[in-house]
């Protein structure tokens, strides 16, 4: 199939995982990578992102906000449509990409051959990357994946999950990794090397930009004179905001003013480690040190990265984290345990944070005291995140699929593992 000047249309499979008018910033960095790819010549592209069937009662707070998403939306210019599916308690992940692909063919039917698409470009391995390939045999189109993180990392070690992650592995047309690590991991699960090329996410530089410091604390009403950690993400154990907070009283030994900023609330599904968080900040004695934002609307995060000193990331795991990237375009350096693609960006980088050997508090706190000791330059960090911009991140991917439509190999258009990680 030739892939010239004609309209490459796109079916975007993200079950679950895309902002809605309910829930804004779920599943945001699918959103932002295609916000860009439709902005390519030639693309046009309809979202498909199946939920779960919840019934519209305020008694089940953990669910209720799922039953009020829209079935229909245009989200950032892009149409969003989604479709509902009956999830099976108990054996429910087992089945779930089967359920996704048969709410994606409902959809598909109603809308009465209006978007006939040339490919499907699905997000995380497991559930959507599995209904993909299914549903790409039935349509007669091939199947670009991305591979995010807990899909590659933690769903193959589930034996019956973990065989459907080695299937979508081995069927989908051609592979995205978001960091050189998942590429790996793809393929010792079977993937074959040549179909896998890493494309790490960016960041929308006109969003995201170096604010004067005094005028950001001065506009979120923080002290001007404190030194500032600033951890971003959802209250997760994985996040390791509570290994942050143990190492706030050897950081005060040298900086005693210090403040930690964690900016985010409860996760999907409503789950939430802020009484953990609680419980450490009483036993280390720190309830003056430690600032709990909460959810924060995205405009405002440019504010909280320029107000902060460093950025602290202590996950357990990773796959290309929009906060890193997002700090580095505000000029903010980090201090981050080395999972995912944060070696990506911070080994061989030193200009641009410091990367620990091990997550704990004491490697935590040396890393963090380095890091506030540090004289960093935010306009040669802003410039590095300046080359990572969502829209080099959209031209990698439109490359990719147009190979996938084309039936060429990375090698011919340019593009694989090493070429497209730069």
């Amino acid at each position: 199939m030739k892939t010239g000047s004609r309209v490459k249309r796109v079916l975007v499979l993200s079950a679950g995982s895309f902002p809605s008018r309910v829930q804004p910033v779920h599943g945001v960095f699918v959103k932002e990578r295609l916000r860009f790819v439709q902005r390519l010549p030639g693309i046009e592209l309809r979202v498909l992102s199946p939920i779960p069937l919840f019934p519209p009662l305020r008694m089940f707070k953990r669910w209720y906000p799922w039953s009020q998403v829209p079935r229909h939306e245009v989200v950032d210019g892009i149409e969003v449509f989604r479709p509902r599916y009956l999830a099976i308690p108990k054996i429910g992940a087992c089945v779930q990409p089967r359920l996704i692909e048969l709410a994606a063919r409902r959809e598909i039917r109603r809308w009465r051959g209006t978007f006939r698409c040339d490919v499907i470009d699905s997000h995380f391995i497991f559930p959507n990357g599995v209904a993909a390939v299914r549903l790409g045999k039935r349509l007669g189109v091939p199947v670009v994946s991305t591979g995010r993180g807990a899909d590659i990392v933690c769903c193959p070690d589930y034996p019956i999950i973990g065989a459907q992650v080695r299937f979508a592995l081995r069927c989908a047309t051609q592979l995205i990794a978001v960091s050189r690590e998942i590429a790996d991991r793809m393929v010792a699960l079977g993937a074959d090397e040549s179909r896998v090329t890493v494309i790490p996410n960016g960041v929308d530089c006109e969003r995201f930009g170096i604010v004067e410091r005094r005028e950001s604390r001065r506009r979120l009403g923080l002290d001007s004179k404190r030194p500032i950690i600033l951890a971003v993400g959802y209250r997760l154990e994985l996040k390791g905001f509570h290994i942050l907070i143990d190492a706030i009283p050897a950081i005060r030994r040298w900086f005693p003013d210090v403040l930690v900023a964690i900016v985010g609330g409860q996760a999907r599904w409503a789950e939430d480690f802020r009484p953990a968080l609680d419980e450490r900040i009483r036993v280390n004695d720190v309830m003056n040190h430690v600032f709990l934002a909460g959810t924060r609307p995205q405009e405002e995060l440019p504010f909280w990265y320029s107000a902060a000193n460093v950025l602290g990331i202590l996950s357990s795991r990773e796959g290309s984290p929009n906060v890193l990237m997002e700090a580095l375009a505000c000029g903010l350096p980090a201090v981050a345990t080395r999972v995912g693609g944060i070696p990506d960006v911070l080994d061989g980088n030193p200009q641009l944070g410091i990367l620990l050997e091990e997550r704990s508090a004491p490697a935590a706190a040396s890393g963090l005291i380095s890091g506030l000791s540090c004289p960093w330059d935010p306009v040669a960090i802003r410039h590095y995140a300046e080359n990572r911009n969502w829209m080099r991140t959209a031209e990698k991917v439109g490359a990719v699929i147009d190979l996938a439509i084309s039936g060429q190999t990375p090698s011919e258009f340019g593009v694989g593992r090493g070429a497209a990680a730069e």
